[in-house]
């Protein structure tokens, strides 16, 4: 499978699984339908860039005559760990501090 193809068919099922996962909690969440389109963009471009990494990988290995997998693997190790900081990263307060008066 070509690189381009990877890609592109991650960025239409990233899209369409989060905008049918966000309209079917739609009812839930009060989101509108831009704010449910929005998100959905965002998913399908998160998972669009980790495919793009994950396949440039798997492309160098190829190109230097290792198997595919070994540049999956090797370039799945940093999106593990970026995902492990953010996971050990604090909760943000989604309001900010303000200033107390006296």
């Amino acid at each position: 499978m070509n690189s381009t193809i990877r890609i592109l068919l991650a960025l239409v099922l990233g899209f369409v699984i989060a905008f049918v996962i966000a309209l079917a909690n739609s009812g839930a969440t009060g989101a509108g339908f831009v704010e449910i389109l929005q998100g959905s963009l965002f998913f399908a471009l998160l998972v669009g860039i980790i495919v793009a990494v994950l396949s440039w990988g798997m492309d160098v290995a190829i190109k230097k005559g290792y198997p595919g997998w070994m540049g999956f693997l090797l370039a799945l190790i940093p999106d593990n760990m970026g995902l492990d900081i953010l996971l050990l990263l604090p909760r943000r307060s989604a309001k900010r501090n303000k200033p107390q008066s006296r």
